[in-house]
């Protein structure tokens, strides 16, 4: 993944930091790439059913 910083606010790191520890990563970068990438499937999975909706011929 292309590095980008992310400003987080104290609060915002905090957080991060608690997901951290509930997963058991080994860093902040690892949480916030994780983090994104749920959040991207699941635009993705809506995207995908969005689309199955007004185009019925795509549905099984």
């Amino acid at each position: 993944m292309p590095a980008k910083p992310i400003e987080l606010s104290d609060q915002e790191l905090e957080v991060v930091q608690e997901v951290q520890l509930f997963l058991g990563l080994a860093s902040v970068e690892q949480t916030i790439e994780f983090l994104l990438r749920q959040r991207l499937q699941e635009k993705l999975l809506q995207l995908a059913g969005r689309e199955i909706q007004t185009n019925p011929r795509h549905s099984l």
